[in-house]
């Protein structure tokens, strides 16, 4: 038996049988919660922000060579798997293509799939916009960090339309 189930038979057998339950139905609920549960998914004008947020800081970032914005603006958990400078590397194509897409901040964009939190309690926001000369689709997660959404993960695709 385990401690806590070694604590739940004695509270029961001592006759103290709904505080056993109570107890049991309480470390069941913290047992089970997810990692990075969040209340609700955020309005659309915040989803909003957030995406044209996260893809403009990353398009600077691509622009100037300097990721150290993009990495102090993400979550804890994106910080401690990587660096600024290991963004910059792999993010080198995008630098070297000159693929930059300034104008999604004014760009309509449609969402390829309804916000959801994935499995592992993150928020996945996921789109395409479309500018004149560019196609960028995104797909986009994020987990709250002291009560704010902050950038979790991040796969990008731009594309040049052919003239």
């Amino acid at each position: 038996m385990t401690p806590t189930s070694n604590y739940l038979t004695k509270l029961w057998r001592s006759g103290r049988g709904l505080a056993a339950v109570i107890a049991l139905l309480a470390w069941t609920l913290i047992s089970v919660a997810p990692l990075h549960a969040a209340t609700e998914i955020p309005g659309d004008d915040e989803q909003d922000v957030l995406i044209r947020t996260a893809l403009m800081t990353f398009n600077d970032a691509n622009m100037t060579n300097n990721y150290s914005v993009l990495f102090g603006k993400a979550s804890k958990e994106f910080q401690s798997q990587l660096s600024a400078d290991k963004l910059q590397a792999a993010f080198e194509p995008f630098r070297k293509n000159e693929l930059f897409f300034e104008d999604v901040v004014t760009a309509e964009y449609a969402s390829s799939e309804k916000a959801v939190f994935d499995n592992e309690g993150a928020l996945v926001l996921a789109g395409v916009f479309k500018t004149d000369d560019m196609e960028v689709k995104y797909r986009l997660r994020f987990v709250q960090n002291n009560h704010a959404w902050k950038l979790l993960g991040l796969n990008v695709d731009a594309t040049r339309k052919k003239q």
